[in-house]
């Protein structure tokens, strides 16, 4: 009798293993679609707030706007986003930030426009992880237009 309950434990021990992994597992797919569904949230909320101050800012990545005289130079912009991203969703949810982080110190700055807009991105290991995060950074030069240039046609 204490041969058979000594083999009934041991059949349980081994067992153990796999239900802490399974566990593990959903646990972890829970969590990721979770936090996705949170990051989605969030990118839908930023995208709202980015059309709506593109109507008081222009963002171009040329060194002038087309078809606009450049009244004045502000100066130097540059955002850093908030997230460290390290998956494609927060990745776009740091990308989104740092472009509204942008667009809003210009308009503070005085600016109608931001010229030269560039990205970049810093990868870096994260502290007591083995996994790399990135942010990313935006920056362009504020500045402010206001006439239409005259094109040849308008002159005729």
């Amino acid at each position: 009798m204490t041969i058979a309950a000594a083999s009934q434990t041991s059949a349980i021990f081994s067992t153990l293993p796999l239900l802490a992994l399974l566990l593990f597992v959903i646990a972890v797919f829970r969590w990721n679609r979770r936090s996705k569904a949170v990051t989605k949230r969030q990118l839908d909320q930023l995208e709202q707030q980015l059309k709506l101050i593109r109507n008081e800012i222009l963002l171009v990545t040329t060194n002038a706007v087309p078809g606009e005289r450049t009244v004045r130079t502000i100066g130097y912009v540059e955002a850093l986003s908030e997230t460290e991203a390290a998956s494609d969703w927060e990745y776009r949810l740091a990308e989104k930030q740092a472009l509204l982080d942008l667009a809003r110190q210009g308009l503070a700055m005085g600016a109608n426009a931001i010229v030269g807009l560039r990205k970049s991105n810093a990868h870096y290991d994260q502290a007591g992880s083995q996994w790399r995060v990135s942010r990313v950074t935006y920056q362009g030069t504020a500045v402010v237009v206001n006439q239409k240039v005259p094109s040849a046609e308008a002159a005729a």
